[in-house]
């Protein structure tokens, strides 16, 4: 089949789902004791949900300047999400690609391994959690677990203009739950697909009408499965994997220890967090933690395979103390200081000491790399309700890093670096960044609203950049909303990106600039009756200066010579791209007990000056996702479905993986003796096989396998007094 015919397959596809989707969601009638009448419902009340994230204070989301969806607690319980990567591949535009180790976040055909998510901010009530060494925000261990959140707001499309660098494709904005009333809460779970189990709890106790105390804490442990991996499959079938005359090779110890290609057991994790605050009166505390152990489960920078001495541990923690409250009816104040902590250290084996003829130990050595930042900081914000019609924010940030890396071979144990490979002059540094911003609403009539931004930053250790935003809305009529904006965003260059040099194969660049990204976008939205509401968005985007590793040789005046190898490595602003993308989604509020929503996002992007073709590697064309709620016995006894779609995706040898469908079924049953709620369900019901792409990291292997079919199960206990 032709890809223009394969286009229209896809499409014609894509369109019957929406209808079927429509068709199915058209309500019928109440049935005896069981749902929501339609006349008992406020369609406005219904369609206006809250958003805090796009103007950083409290809006309806179609008053909101950005496309924003909402992954509502319903829907994360509905479908089963067992992670923050399951709740976000429910939003249009969005895909996720996991690999055990790490969940990288796509937005518009674009994830870009070895960015570590840095190009999507990820906040927690509105507080960013990037750390500065790698820039990364990781959705694997913010602090919080997925039985924490209450709601996930996405902002796809730049936000620089309130946000700073890393808002660069947009930001995720996990928000807590905030009881009202005093309640202890245990979550308990198990999934057979990869023997995980997790437990998660929360308490909340108001002492009084000023003060009150919220915690909450998650365990996940996971014991792994098999992983098949073809290209460790065959020692005859490669130059790689032959083995030599003393029996050796790169990637398996010896011939004993081959596995034809299955990882047994490797992609392990262990996973704690926690997260407490405690409210008096307009000020608060906040602390949070978080750890995480896990086993790398594939080849990873040429180590060797199916070896429980791959493995990382990440840490994550910060204190804040703030204040946010009412100075008079029209003006609100927002104030915190802060500390963060971050760490990083993964542990990879090697075998090179069969290349010795007489190695220390063996197999061996173990490559170890640490990374630490540490940072202070404080911020402030204002909101001004100048008039009924004229609403400002004006906000300053100020934060303090102290970053320090080391990465070399360590001795027998492997807990110890014996020479830090980095260069002296690179080992710890010292970095300032400030921000200063300003967004302004001005209402000209019921039906037209303006909204402008800026923001000013300085960054010690790069350029720094002003970054400019406009949007539009109109309400021409009641039922229909229609938004223009037009927004630029940057994303700095790392600290990692800026100075790593290892003295043999990679070279610092301390002349890297920022990443910058111009974006247009126009986002209809009309509600019907009986709950529905349309939302079609398209996005036209220009990307420049992206930060790509470029190979140099000795010709180049930046080879630094002397001990470095010919060919060496350097980050450069060699890239550039365009994204263009059009998305579909219909939503339809619990009516009669039916509710659901349907998604279909078209996306298509050009690069140049990768060095790799004008076509980008794990980018889908298509996207699309089905999900549909039935509640019977006055909403005590749910079911539901999911399907979601995922078009073919380039992977980094040139190769494609073949596009896929899953479906995901799950049974809800509320309040139990007034203390229990249980979920039961299966993942994957008709058992496709699939895989999902890998980073050229991890070569030779560019893909791995995603679980087949498998059972779940929930228990959640409730008390409150």
């Amino acid at each position: 089949m032709s890809r223009v015919h394969h286009e229209r397959s896809i499409v014609s596809t894509c369109l019957s789902l929406l209808a079927a989707t429509v068709i199915a969601l058209v309500p019928l009638p109440a049935s005896a004791g069981g749902s929501q009448d339609i006349a008992d419902i406020d369609l406005q009340s219904l369609l206006d949900n809250v958003v805090l994230s796009a103007s950083k204070h409290e809006e309806t989301l179609e008053e909101s300047p950005a496309n924003v969806f909402i992954v509502t607690r319903e829907m994360i319980e509905n479908h089963a999400c067992r992670s923050i990567g399951e709740a976000l591949s429910l939003v249009p535009g969005i895909y996720i690609t996991e690999d055990y180790s790490f969940i990288q976040i796509g937005v518009r055909g674009v994830s870009q391994f070895g960015d570590w998510n840095s190009r999507v901010m990820t906040l927690i009530d509105g507080r960013p959690t990037t750390e500065q060494y790698g820039g990364s925000h990781s959705i694997d261990l913010p602090g919080v677990g997925i039985d924490e959140i209450d709601r996930i707001e996405v902002i796809k499309g730049p936000s620089s203009s309130l946000y700073g660098s890393n808002a660069f494709f947009g930001i995720v904005n996990l928000i807590t739950m905030k009881p009202d009333k005093n309640t202890l809460e245990v979550n308990s779970a198990y999934y057979a697909d990869t023997e995980m189990k997790s437990t998660s709890g929360r308490f909340f106790h108001r002492f009084n009408k000023d003060l009150s105390v919220f915690v909450t804490g998650s365990w996940v442990d996971r014991n792994g499965s098999d992983l098949f991996f073809s290209e460790f499959s065959d020692l005859s079938d490669n130059d790689l994997l032959s083995l030599d005359d003393d029996g050796y090779n790169q990637f398996y110890l010896d011939s004993a220890s081959f596995t034809a290609g299955v990882a047994q057991h490797m992609n392990t994790m262990e996973k704690y967090q926690a997260h407490g605050r405690i409210d008096w009166r307009d000020f608060y505390l906040t602390l949070q933690h978080g750890q995480m152990n896990n086993g790398i489960g594939h080849g990873f920078y040429g180590a060797l395979f199916n070896r429980s001495e791959n493995k990382f541990n990440e840490k994550r923690q910060f204190v804040d103390f703030g204040y946010s409250g009412d100075l008079t009816d029209r003006m609100n104040l927002a104030a915190r200081v802060s500390w963060d902590h971050y760490s990083w250290n993964d542990e990879v084996l090697y075998n090179y000491g069969s290349l010795e003829d007489e190695p220390d130990y063996l197999p061996g050595p173990i490559w170890r790399d640490n990374e630490f930042n540490e940072s202070y900081g404080a911020d402030a914000r204002l909101t001004v309700d100048f008039s009924d019609n004229n609403t400002a924010v004006i906000g300053a940030e100020a934060k303090f890093h102290k970053i320090e890396h080391e990465t070399g071979e360590t001795d027998a144990s492997g807990d110890n670096v014996l020479e830090n490979y980095i260069p002296a002059e690179n080992v710890k540094h010292d970095g300032q960044i400030n921000n200063l911003y300003a967004q302004d609403e001005i209402r000209f009539s019921r039906e037209v609203k303006f909204v402008g931004g800026l923001h000013f930053n300085y960054y010690s250790y790069t350029t720094g950049k002003v970054m400019p935003k406009a949007a539009m809305i109109f309400h021409p009529y009641e039922q229909g909303t229609y938004k223009l904006i037009a927004s630029r965003g940057f994303r700095s260059p790392t600290f990692y990106q800026i100075t790593f040099d290892d003295g043999d194969y990679y070279i610092a660049n301390p002349d890297l600039k920022p990443e910058l990204i111009t974006s247009y976008e126009v986002v209809a939205t009309h509600e019907f009756a009986y709950g529905f509401s349309l939302e079609v968005a398209g996005n036209y985007s220009q990307l420049t200066d992206l930060i790509f590793q470029s190979i140099i040789d000795e010709s180049d005046p930046a080879h630094p010579g002397g001990n470095y190898i010919e060919e060496i490595s350097q980050y450069r602003n060699s890239g550039r791209m365009t994204s263009n993308s059009v998305e579909i989604s219909v939503q339809r509020s619990p009516v009669y007990g039916l509710g659901g929503f349907a998604n279909v996002t078209y996306q298509k992007v050009k690069v140049e000056g990768t060095g790799e073709g004008n076509e980008l590697y794990n980018s889908p064309r298509w996207l699309g996702n089905l999900g549909l709620t039935k509640q019977f016995v006055d909403g005590r006894l749910k079911t539901s479905a999911k399907l979601n779609y995922m078009g073919t995706r380039k992977m980094w040898d040139g190769a494609s993986l073949d596009e896929y469908v899953t479906v995901d079924a799950n049974v809800n049953i509320r309040s139990i003796a007034g203390v229990f709620d249980v979920a039961l369900g299966v993942k994957n019901l008709l058992d496709k096989d699939y895989r999902v792409p890998l980073n050229y990291d991890y070569a030779p292997t560019t893909s791995i396998e995603r679980p087949g079919r498998s059972i779940y199960a929930k228990i959640t206990t409730t008390l409150g007094w």
